[in-house]
């Protein structure tokens, strides 16, 4: 997305994530939900750059506490991506490469035994966390239970998430919608910082002395939770959690790694909660051992990891959908009437327009906001089930609904000026054939907003080629029902008729 005039969708989107701070990871719209857990950056794979780290006293806190490692793994660094988990020899797929008990995470839980439950009761569970995360590593320093751990952790410039960046640095995400996100989601983590500075601290100076829990601090301790941390299930209980060397597993979109909460496990040393770690294919001597967190697009990459992909087929546009609903007829009623499908209003400020196909929930958004009175044909919310809105009933609707979404996307794309995005594509040629001649910094930004600005003109051809096409499917909607076409040729008959009853959601 972009920024030059004060980008419309960047407050919504980054609104979205810092509310999701608190129950989740990342707030999406209702059809991309995802339980994936935390997630670190892409590194270098088998052995390239791979440099030994001095883990001892992490593997011996580790294994004096009741944790399990297998043999074959260990962390390394790498030349790029930094830590990761790194096998040393064969592993097969379903192998148990760790489980780390309960007691050597990092939770609310731990928060409340560090902090007291005055405190931790006050708060949520990220901000408790980054309290405790600045406690162990700076108050109680090599004296905390989890020293070898923060030892190990990334600094804040390590880590890399764009919204800890510098104002100099922002200026490289000109013309993206992450810029914006960027300064949005610092801004919230720093008015929270702040309130927990007026509320908590004054009448407690010697748990919080302020040398020790500065703004930079908390800014480092939410970095580290955004980028680490799991969200895991037990029984019926979730819960946010850091895990010592679980969380130093690096990212590939196609890891299906295997890394669950469980309740109880005959061979659990103390019979409580454990992490366990399990591989998601067979790894050879110096393959890294990968985990996923979900199709995440670049900008949330960016935005949460610190780092963004040349290619990646999980980006999205979140487009804020905040003045048609200010201008859309009837919106309490579509507002009740979508409550009523179970769908979370709030949610539906924005959508997620992907560059592959869209979900069916897109367009029916879509035609809810431009449906007029005049559109609805009697009164109470069965008129809106009615007209059957997860599919293209009208002419005049459709039309109405891609001409609006057309207008959103060309908005958007117009933040990114075409200068800029020529500047990109020769920066893009120029890092293919010399892939050290940028900072990582810089490649990040270029991939984030190329990204950004492929899936808008993918999306605007598309649209433009159904708005053509409206007479075309509406007039054979009936034949196509009864898989017969009187009159339609080999030559007549468009290559990819039948993606467009996909995209306009006619198939029965």
């Amino acid at each position: 997305m972009r920024s030059p005039p004060p980008w419309r969708a960047a407050a919504c989107v980054a609104l979205l994530v810092w509310g999701a701070l608190r129950p989740c990871l990342v707030s999406l719209p209702w059809w991309r939900r995802s339980r994936s857990s935390g997630g670190r950056r892409l590194a270098a794979r088998a052995g390239e750059g791979l440099v030994e780290v001095d883990a001892s006293s992490l593997a011996l806190w580790l294994l004096e506490h009741g944790a399990q490692v297998h043999p074959s793994a260990r962390l390394a660094f790498a030349a790029r991506g930094g830590r990761g988990i790194w096998s040393l020899g064969a592993l097969e797929k379903g192998a148990e490469v760790a489980r780390i008990p309960w007691k050597l995470l990092l939770t609310q839980a731990s928060a409340k035994k560090a902090l007291g439950e005055e405190v931790v009761s006050q708060l949520q569970e990220y901000p408790c966390i980054a309290l405790q995360l600045i406690h162990e590593k700076y108050m109680l320093s090599s004296k905390s239970f989890w020293h070898a751990y923060l030892e190990m952790l990334p600094s804040m410039e390590e880590i890399g998430a764009s919204f800890t960046w510098p104002e100099e640095d922002l200026k490289l995400l000109d013309g993206s919608l992450i810029k914006n996100m960027s300064r949005f989601l610092r801004e919230k983590i720093e008015e929270e910082y702040l309130n927990i500075a007026k509320n908590i601290f004054p009448s407690r100076q010697e748990r919080f002395p302020a040398e020790v829990f500065t703004k930079e601090r908390f800014l480092w301790a939410y970095a580290v939770l955004l980028s680490r941390s799991f969200r895991l299930r037990f029984g019926n209980d979730e819960v946010i959690a850091l895990v010592p060397f679980i969380d130093f597993m690096n990212h590939d979109p196609d890891s299906k790694a295997y890394v669950s909460g469980s309740a109880s496990l005959p061979t659990s040393l103390d019979g409580s909660r454990l992490v366990l770690l399990k591989t998601d294919r067979p790894y050879g001597a110096q393959e890294q051992i990968f985990d996923s967190y979900g199709r995440r697009s670049n900008d949330e990459l960016l935005l949460l990891y610190g780092f963004s992909l040349p290619q990646n087929i999980h980006n999205f546009v979140e487009i804020s959908l905040l003045e048609l609903w200010a201008q859309t007829d009837l919106a309490p009623s579509k507002k009740k009437w979508l409550s009523l499908q179970g769908v979370d209003v709030d949610e539906m400020q924005s959508l997620c327009l992907p560059r592959g196909y869209w979900p069916r929930e897109t367009m029916l958004l879509m035609r809810l906001l431009v449906l007029s009175a005049r559109d609805v044909s009697s009164e109470g919310l069965k008129a809106f089930s009615d007209l059957g809105l997860d599919k293209a009933f009208d002419p005049s609707v459709e039309r109405k609904a891609l001409q609006a979404l057309k207008g959103l996307c060309t908005e958007l794309l117009a933040g990114c000026p075409a200068a800029q995005r020529r500047a990109d594509a020769e920066a893009r040629a120029a890092i293919e054939a010399e892939p050290s001649g940028l900072g990582p910094k810089e490649r990040y930004a270029i991939w984030t907003r190329s990204g950004e600005v492929t899936v808008l003109e993918t999306n605007l051809r598309r649209i433009d080629r159904l708005i053509e096409q409206i007479p075309f499917v509406f007039e054979l909607q009936e034949a196509r029902r009864r898989l017969a076409f009187p009159g339609l040729t080999s030559e007549t008959k468009p290559k990819d008729f039948d993606i467009f009853f996909q995209e306009f959601a006619l198939d029965d």
